[in-house]
């Protein structure tokens, strides 16, 4: 009798489970709310392995146990999280609101990419004589509405980079090349946007609550891209088509680095 408990134990499916897109973005807002990174989290909360905090954000499955312990810690339901990959669960549990095309495709370019902490939002102020803004390593991961901010971005090999931004409002704009960055080739080492040849000495934080992405692009070569701004040009907005045609460049693409952050808009 013992023997058959056992063979049976060893037959049964093991439960995972896997974060929905929306789940997702509720654990990150989750992140930013206590001022942790995913590296935190596997590092100092030690809920995990880096490699399985990966996957959970990543959409990968992991085991019931620790997908539940990453959501307690991050005060988080796990039923409002997760998608089970267990063929066991109801059609009716696994079911989630389909992805616009466009969200669709920005997925595909995150999972392209890795999250870093080498770039992000630099608070800054106006003063009597000049702008001045802050020379810390650390991030914002938040911003007010009405601030002004700086973008910083630390290579660590030269190249040419693509900046593009998901707003609040889920659209998709490109902010280098553009007029806020005239210059796509950088060399290695820290890049502030707008750069020091645009008309422009910060970003202004308007729109609506919520959160926003960045996505930054590093190519060996200029992208092979008809609709790429010019460095005098506004901010262009992605659609659909450019943003499929990003992905057809980078899949033929060799010695390209994606990387991505976000950061929180309040009110």
């Amino acid at each position: 009798m013992l023997q058959k408990v056992s063979h049976l134990a060893i037959h049964l499916p093991k439960r995972t489970l896997v974060a929905s897109i929306k789940g997702i973005e509720k654990a990150k807002y989750a992140l930013i709310r206590k001022n942790w990174t995913q590296q935190a989290l596997a590092d100092d909360v030690q809920v995990a392995s880096w490699a399985t905090i990966s996957k959970f954000f990543n959409g990968v499955p992991i085991s019931y146990g620790i997908f539940t312990e990453i959501c307690t810690m991050l005060e988080l339901d796990w039923q409002d999280i997760a998608i089970s990959s267990n063929p066991n669960i109801t059609k009716a549990e696994t079911q989630e609101p389909p992805l616009t095309a466009l969200a669709g495709l920005w997925h595909q370019l995150q999972l392209l990419g890795s999250p870093t902490e080498k770039m992000g939002l630099v608070l800054v102020k106006e003063e009597t004589l000049a702008w001045r803004w802050q020379t810390t390593n650390i991030y914002e991961k938040s911003v007010s509405i009405g601030s002004h901010i700086r973008f910083e971005i630390n290579l660590e090999s030269s190249g040419y980079l693509l900046l593009i931004q998901k707003d609040t409002s889920e659209e998709l704009w490109c902010f280098c090349p553009s007029c806020f960055a005239p210059q796509s080739h950088l060399t290695t080492g820290k890049t502030s946007l707008p750069q020091e040849d645009s008309v422009m000495k910060s970003f202004y934080i308007e729109g609506n609550p919520g959160q926003e992405q960045i996505l930054a692009i590093i190519t060996k070569d200029m992208p092979n891209l008809n609709w790429l701004p010019q460095g005098s040009d506004n901010p262009l907005q992605l659609e659909e088509t450019r943003i499929r045609e990003l992905l057809a460049y980078l899949s033929t693409t060799k010695d390209s680095e994606i990387y991505y952050t976000e950061y929180l808009v309040k009110s």
